[in-house]
This record gives structure tokens, sequence and C-alpha cells, in this order.
């Protein structure tokens, strides 16, 4: 398995990370976050999506940013990263990904 290949429903996701199915779907509404969608439409995520879910769980819980403000964050570090600079590792060195499957 590829870490883009998107193979968990949200049910498992949310359990994996331990935060409320609706709390992705907010996440999502917010376009904080684009999970895959079947044909079907169901959502379907990887282990790239988990380690992007748990960063925004770690900047609202930990860090106390609301969601205008994590998406801020996410802007400004994408853009960053296209200048080639690690914004995301030197504003916030404490986050570390967990491995949850």
């Amino acid at each position: 398995m590829t870490t883009n290949e998107p193979i968990l429903t949200i049910s498992v996701a949310a359990k994996l990370l331990n935060i409320h199915p609706r709390t992705i779907m907010l996440y999502e509404r917010t376009k904080l976050f684009s999970p895959h969608r079947t044909n079907t439409q169901r959502r379907m995520f990887s282990d790239k999506d988990l380690e992007e879910l748990q960063f925004i769980k770690f900047l609202t819980q930990k860090n106390g940013i609301n969601l205008q403000g994590v998406k801020t964050v996410l802007e400004a570090i994408s853009i960053a990263e296209k200048g080639g600079v690690n914004l995301k590792s030197l504003l916030f060195p404490n986050f570390k990904a967990e491995k949850l499957f």
C-alpha cells in the first residue's frame, strides 16, 4: 500500500484519530481538508490523509487555533513549501504524526 492509496472509511479514520466523524466532515466543509471520493461519493482516506487530519487536530486541540486560523496556517505552509521552506517544522517542531495502522 502506498501512503496515498485511500482505503479507510470515515468511521475507521475517525476511530483511529479519536475524533467524531462529524468533526472530519466539519474540516471538509470549512475546506481544511478534502478526502478522496468514490464513484458513489463515499469518503475514503489514505495514510497521508490521516497525517493531515492529525496536524489539523494538533493545531486545534493542542494549540487552541480556531478553524479560520488553521486555514490560514495551512495556506501559509503550502505557499512556503512551494518556495522550498518547510514552515510546518519551523513553526511546529513538536508535531510528530503517529503511525496509526
